[in-house]
C-alpha cells in the first residue's frame, strides 16, 4: 500500500456513494490545515450535494470528526468525510 505524501497537517473533504447507484467521488474545495477547518468543508459539500441531488442532508460526529450524509431521491446515500493526507491511498 502506498500513501499520498502531502503535508501531514493537510486534510481533504471527499464525498463518496456508500449505498445505491455508483457515482464518481466528489472532492471538496482545496486542502484544509486542521480538522476544525475541514469540518466547514464537510458542511459546505454536504449542503451542496443535497441541493444538487435534491436530497436530505444531516451531519453526525464520528471519531472526533464531523461526517455528512446525503440521501437522494435517486436512492443514493453519500458519506462526506474528512481524510488526512496520510490516510490517502494511491495505486502503483
Amino acid at each position: 500500500m502506498n500513501t499520498a505524501i502531502l503535508d501531514p497537517g493537510a486534510y481533504l473533504v471527499i464525498a463518496e456513494v456508500i449505498h445505491g447507484p455508483r457515482a464518481t467521488p466528489v472532492v471538496g474545495e482545496g486542502l484544509f490545515c486542521s480538522i476544525e477547518c475541514a469540518a466547514d468543508g464537510v458542511r459546505e459539500l454536504t449542503a451542496s450535494l443535497a441541493e444538487r441531488e435534491e436530497g436530505a442532508a444531516f451531519l453526525l460526529p464520528h471519531r472526533g470528526r464531523v461526517v455528512g450524509c446525503v440521501v437522494t431521491r435517486g436512492g443514493q446515500m453519500w458519506a462526506v468525510q474528512i481524510h488526512g493526507s496520510h490516510e490517502l491511498r494511491t495505486d502503483g
